[in-house]
Formats: C-alpha cells, structure tokens, sequence
C-alpha cells in the first residue's frame, strides 16, 4: 500500500498544538515566578513595617528620654536651689518619684516605690513618657548635677536612659573673662592717685548698678581712666568674654592681638557685627586696628557677672591656714607647707605654725588661707626662709637695708590671707584666699592638660605674679630713744628705694624646655573684686612668655606687661577644653548664668517602658 502525502492543513494543525503546550508552560512558570515575587514583597513589606515601627518607637524613647533632661534643666532654671534645697521633696513631680530616690524625703518615696512616669503628652497617659533619677552629691564641688533620664515610646514599648551632666556655667567656660577693659582701681602705677568714679562704668555706657551713663571717648586720656590694651604679640587660644568694649594696639612690627577662639562683648553696637563684611567688626571694639580672628569673628553677649564669695570657701572642706602661707607642690601628690601664723589646725594639713612640713594635698577639695591679727611688714625671709627676699629685720633700728619693694604694699603684709604657691599638682584643688594668691613659679599638673589633675586659683583680691625688685632703702631721718636706759639711734622715716635689682632665678622654673623664657600656669584663675597681673611689671625687662593653660577670669583688667613689651610678659594663654565639662572644686559660677547640660551620653535603659 503505497503512502499518501499529508494534507497541509493537518501538518499545520499539529504544528501548532506543540507551540500551544510550549506557551501554556510559560504562562504557568510566569505565574509562579508572579506569585512568589508578589509574596516576598508583602513579605519584605510587613517585615519593613515591623522595622519602621521599631524605629520610631526607638527615637521616640531617646526624644522622650531628652525631654526628661530638659524639663529638670527648666526646674532649676525657675528655682536654682531646687537641687540644694529639696531635690527630692517635690512630690509634684511624678518623674521624681521612683526605687532610686534617697531617703528619707516627705514624700515617702523607697526602693519600693513605682516608677513614676511623666507624660509628653499629659492628655495620653499610655503615650510617650519620662522619668529621671538625680545625684546632687557633687553640687558643690564640680557645680553639676548627674541628670539619669530614662524615656519611653509608649506604654510597654521602647525605652532608652541617657546622662546628662548639668551645670550652670562659669568663668571656665572662657579662657579669658574680664568684666572692666579698665586697669583695676588699686593699680598703683596705673593710678598714683584714686581712680576717676566714672571709670566704674562700661565704655558702651552703663554703671555697674544698671543706670544708664554717657558713653566714654574712645580714647583712655580723654577719659581719666587708664585702659589695659590687648597688643600685638598677645595670643587668645580659646573663647574671650568681655563685658566692657575692648582696645587693641599693633606691635612695633605691626603685629596685631590674636583671638583664635573668638571674642565676645556686651557692648551693643556689637550686635551689628556679622561674619561678613569684616568692616562691620569695627563695631565691637575701639581701635582701627582691629584684631585677628583667624577663622571665627566678634560676636555680641549679654554680661556676665561675677560673684563676691570668696569667705564661702572657709566652709568648705580641706585645709585652712592663716596670714601669709607658701605652698610648694609636687608630683607625688604631697605639698610643703610654711604657715606660721596658723595657731590651729589639722594635722593632716600640717597642724600648729607648719614650717616647712610635708602632707598630702587635700584631694577634691579646698586650701583656704585666711586674714589673721598682727598685720605687719614681713622681714626678710619671714615666710619661708626665702621670702620676702632681702636683709630687713622687721625693726626700725635697720638703717639701711635691701627688700623687696613689692613687700612694702599693704596688701603683702604679713598677717594678711596670701597664698604663695608653685610647684606640679597632683589631684584636683583649689587654692583660695581672702587676699591674694601669688604665683613664685611655673604651676603644672602631674598628668598634663590631657589627665585628671585640675588647680583653681580663686582669690577675693588679686592672682599676681612674683617678680622681685629689690630696693636699697637708706634711713632718711634719724633719731634717739631710750631702751632699757640705752640711747638707740633708730630710723624715723626711710628714702625712696635706690640700686634697685632684678634677682634671676624668678619666677621659679620647673624643668624648663629650650631657651624659652617665660612662666606657665596650668591652671583656672578668678579674682573676684581685682585683677590678674605681674607684681611690678612696668620695671626690669621683658621677661618672655606668660604661658597659662586653663581660664582666667577678673574684675579688672591686670597688667602683666608695658605697651610694646619692654617690661613684663608677653601673653600666651590657651584654654583647657576639659573645662567646658568639669571644674576645679567648689569653683564659683556666674551670678546670672543659666543651667544647661554641659555633657551627654547614653546608657543602658535604667527601667523598661
């Protein structure tokens, strides 16, 4: 049987159903492939919503954990004794309440006592809320209060703690801080005689009582008044506050004042200042010449104020010592002590009339040193051995002899509450006095500006820096008298001083590098009604760099140095930034400062949400 052609149509036919079962196949594998796509992206996207909500219930707990810091802040901001007084006595405040309260308190609160949260939202109970357990013990001495505020997303969600340290600000949050640009009042080479009463007003026009006064020239000898000027060759490594107008003078090589860090002032006419135009910095200060302010510019700022409470630091605990006291630190945490006008004392701070004795520095405290009876002009060598330099015996039976001239001032007699210190700290200390602290030699901290070592220096009259002049004095009026009926001849009245000379060797060196000149003071420097300066400095010669690492702040401005550099000091002070977060203890703050928190981190969550 012979074999028949297959008609085209069933040729066509067939070839057809195998393309029909080809696609029938893809469009089942496309579906599938549709589906499980479909299903990973709910599923990313229920898994994504899951994540978002974790997200927002994560930075609603640390946002609610903030608000619990800045609430506390605005607690203290209306009531700055709300820490001193009652920290955990306002049983109004449910974000007080809790297990960590210290007892006893009135409101009954115990390790057994519920977290009290305090909502965000007081309509929503269940809503974001915070609660924040407080430490006051270190109030007094570092000025902070430990702020731990735990915030919560919701109800039994997230919750998040952080600490902040909250403090109300000082001098240390400046390097250098001046609230007259005018040389102080008790200046004697500045002012032979008194000070004009117009000089206690800023140059801008306001007396320190608030009144409004007639601005000043702008000019010193127009005015009556002697100005301390920022010169040429003087360097500001750090943030600058003044609330009087400043004054600034090139250098013979037309060098200009350096403020690296910035400078503030409370003059008005400062408000007009802006990063750019530079011209419109002219308004903050007195001088064509300007300044240089590397990257940063003058800014206005309200005042600042400074407070009188030197005497406070005779309650403080530490070492009390009375009239002139020298102190010589060193790195092994020990100082030597010559105080032989303090009749009582503590053994551990050297006990009666120490001399020369060895104890350990008073760690997280206080050295005061205050005024005693029997004011007089120290001989020489009364104090220690060494000072005052010079051969005076105290009696008026010398008729001729050498002393330190800065020694015949009233405000270095003997019987007065000065501190003469040097030497490296170990530990953190402040060193205040109800006269002046005056500075023998380099100051240093065992553990750098980088370790936990911290010096303050508070004084109620002035900070000053030795610089010894040594005067010939000659009896210029002679006399008799009996004694014991003997006929001594004694000196009635003494010349002016003559053959003055500058003895080497002061201020003290410690370890000195190179062939640098100078002194450096690792330290924070208050003087709370006067100033910060070099004794004598318009005598002698230039003595190089005055080197101070931390913070200066004064009523007055000190001169540490004549125009141009002849005599004194250059000035090279830079801030310790550690300050910003700390401060040597019991350092005072300003008056009319507000709290803020000065440092933040995050912790594990103290209670769950």
């Amino acid at each position: 049987m012979s074999s028949q052609p297959v008609p085209r149509c069933l040729r066509r036919v067939r070839g057809q159903g195998d393309d029909a079962g080809m696609v029938l196949i893809a469009v089942i594998m496309s579906m599938l492939m549709v589906t499980a796509f479909v299903t990973a992206g709910l599923a990313y996207a229920q898994s994504s919503q899951q994540q978002s909500r974790g997200d927002q219930d994560f930075n609603a707990a640390i946002a609610a954990a903030q608000a619990g810091v800045e609430d506390y802040i605005a607690q203290l901001n209306r009531n700055d004794n709300y820490p001193r007084l009652s920290p955990f006595n306002d049983c109004s405040n449910i974000a007080l309440q809790g297990p960590a309260a210290p007892t006893p308190n009135s409101c009954g609160w115990g390790p057994t006592s519920p977290v009290g949260w305090q909502p965000i939202n007081p309509g929503d109970p269940n809503g974001p809320a915070f609660h924040y357990d407080i430490d006051v013990s270190e109030i007094n001495a570092q000025g902070v209060v430990d702020v731990r505020a735990t915030g919560r997303s919701h109800l039994g969600g997230e919750s998040r703690t952080i600490q902040a340290a909250v403090g109300r600000g000082g001098s240390t949050d400046f390097l250098y801080y001046t609230d007259h640009e005018d040389a102080d009042p008790d200046n004697e080479i500045s002012y032979p005689g008194t000070m004009s009463a117009a000089c206690y007003a800023y140059w801008w026009g306001k007396a320190p009582d608030g009144a409004a006064t007639t601005p000043r020239s702008s000019t010193s000898s127009s005015s009556g008044c002697s100005e301390i000027t920022f010169i040429g060759g003087d360097v500001f490594d750090g943030p600058v506050h003044t609330n009087d107008t400043p004054l600034f003078s090139a250098n013979s090589s037309g060098k200009l004042p350096e403020f690296k860090g910035g400078l503030q002032t409370a003059d008005p006419k400062c408000k007009l200042s802006s990063r750019t135009p530079s011209s419109t910095w002219k308004n903050c200060d007195r001088t064509a010449k300007s300044a240089n302010y590397g990257s940063s510019y003058p800014q206005y700022a309200k005042e600042l104020y400074l407070p009188d409470n030197s005497s406070a630091f005779a309650a403080y605990p530490g070492c009390q010592y009375t009239g002139a006291t020298r102190i010589i630190f060193s790195a092994d945490g020990k100082m030597k002590v010559w105080s032989k006008e303090t009749l009582t004392g503590s053994a551990a701070c050297g006990g009666n009339s120490p001399n020369g004795v060895s104890v350990n520095v008073p760690n997280d405290q206080v050295i005061y040193v205050k005024t005693g009876p029997g004011e007089h002009q120290c001989a020489g060598k009364e104090i220690d051995g060494v000072l005052p330099l010079g051969d005076y015996t105290g009696s008026d039976t010398d008729l001729n002899y050498k002393y330190d001239e800065n020694f015949t001032y009233p405000s270095m007699r003997c019987g007065k509450g000065n501190a003469f210190v040097e030497g490296t700290l170990k530990g953190r200390l402040t060193v205040a006095t109800q006269n002046s602290v005056v500075v023998t030699g380099d100051l240093k901290l065992a553990g750098g500006t980088n370790g936990t070592d911290l010096m303050g220096l508070v004084a109620g009259n002035s900070v000053e820096v030795i610089n010894p002049i040594i005067g010939q004095y000659d009896c210029a009026t002679k006399a008799k008298r009996k004694v014991g009926g003997v006929t001594v001849e004694y000196c009635s009245k003494y010349g002016a001083p003559s053959n003055q000379t500058y003895p080497s060797g002061w201020p003290r060196d410690i370890a000195p590098v190179g062939p640098t000149k100078g002194i450096e003071i690792n330290a924070s420097i208050q003087t709370l009604q006067h100033s910060f300066t070099v004794q004598g400095y318009n005598r002698g010669t230039n003595q190089g760099q005055l080197t101070v690492v931390g913070s200066i702040a004064q009523k007055w401005r000190g001169a540490v140095g004549t125009n141009g550099g002849a005599t004194g000091y250059f000035k090279d002070y830079r801030y310790d930034k550690r300050l910003k977060y700390s401060a040597p203890p019991y350092f005072p703050q300003f008056i009319n400062a507000v709290w803020s928190s000065r440092a933040t981190g995050e912790l594990r969550p103290t209670y769950p949400g």
